[in-house]
């Protein structure tokens, strides 16, 4: 039989414009496959933003990136990289996310049919239009019930525990930078903006009878954990999902009251993928995945077509009514003078 050398030396060139076809292919893949790149806030938080996103990221073919870091951490980046940002979302605590807006680092969110402005609560809604809360929450105490009843300790019911002298060693804080600390000076000046230098003091003797006062809510987790803390200011979302983890871990709401905070998602300006980061935030503030975060990290809702069950509301998670009892701080009050009560507070915990 005879073969045709010509054949042959098709070979390699078919095999050449196949292994390119193959390649550009590939490439055109990579290219039209979209990330988000999200500021979270690592933890526990972190790992049930993941679940709860997962078939958003199916859905959408699209690769989600969470970023752990501290809320004013991210803003600081966000500001520093504005023409060229590295997220395209952020989650922030309300306050922060008020510092961001006023700096313009933030895209307005439209009302649409995807984000129905009218089914969330007036709480949800920043007031510059461009920041949506995925759920509500309280900052309170938190405390070992089990090695208190072994030591013979009362449980603490007020701010004015956190200072008992038995706590010395046990009691776990967090830097004057951390929204939880900041709802912690509020309430030890009387949920009173005026006495904002009452609530500083306070917190400075408080701390006196802290080991270390943790640089993050994820590594003050870590502690409580472990079993270093025995009992401190902590968030209702930080703390409650812990309780299932940690027997006798308890949260309580002091009897004065708490701040009453909220977990915020943005859009960044500038960022590369605004039709995508839309869809992100409609999925956060749907009724399916607000009852998975009230769930799973005990958010109040802010979606008003969601409410607490009875069984979680006794656990610990606050129902609207619960919300609107606590004592009336104006956000933009704290918006405006964080800044200085944190680096007045910052100085006193020097000295």
């Amino acid at each position: 039989m005879t073969i045709s050398l010509k054949r042959f030396k098709r070979i390699p060139s078919l095999l050449a414009w196949a292994s390119a076809f193959t390649l550009l292919s590939v490439s055109n893949a990579h290219a039209e496959r979209q990330k988000l790149v999200v500021a979270s806030f690592g933890g526990k938080l972190d790992e049930v933003y993941k679940q709860v996103f997962e078939p958003f990221r199916k859905a959408h073919d699209v690769d989600i990136e969470w970023v752990p870091g501290t809320a004013p951490g991210n803003v600081a980046k966000l500001a520093a990289t504005r023409n060229s940002p590295e997220f395209d979302l952020i989650l922030f605590d309300d306050i922060n996310q008020g510092v961001a807006s006023s700096q313009q680092l933030l895209a307005p969110i439209k009302d649409s049919k995807a984000i129905p402005w009218n089914a969330l609560t007036d709480r949800a809604k920043a007031a510059g239009g461009d920041g949506a809360a995925i759920g509500a929450f309280v900052t309170g105490i938190y405390y070992r019930a089990d090695v208190f009843k072994d030591k013979g300790w009362a449980p603490p019911t007020s701010w004015d525990d956190l200072s008992r002298q038995e706590f010395c060693g046990h009691l776990g804080l967090e830097r004057a930078t951390q929204v939880y600390t900041l709802n912690a000076v509020l309430m030890l000046a009387n949920a009173q903006v005026s006495q904002i230098d009452k609530g500083i003091a306070r917190f400075t003797e408080l701390a006196k009878c802290a080991r270390v006062l943790e640089p993050a809510a994820a590594k003050h987790e870590e502690k409580i954990l472990l079993g270093e803390l025995l009992v401190g200011v902590n968030s209702s979302i930080r703390a409650l999902p812990l309780t299932q983890r940690i027997d006798g871990l308890k949260f309580v709401l002091p009897k004065e009251g708490a701040v009453v905070s909220t977990t915020m998602v943005s859009a960044v300006r500038n960022a590369p993928h605004p039709a995508l980061t839309e869809d992100f935030i409609a999925w956060f503030v749907s009724p399916e995945v607000q009852d998975q975060l009230m769930r799973k990290l005990f958010y109040s809702p802010v979606n008003v077509n969601v409410d607490v069950p009875q069984q979680l509301h006794e656990l610990g998670v606050p129902d609207q009514a619960t919300l609107d009892r606590q004592p009336k701080i104006v956000d933009t009050d704290v918006v405006e003078h964080r800044r200085d009560w944190t680096r007045k507070l910052e100085r006193s915990l020097s000295q």
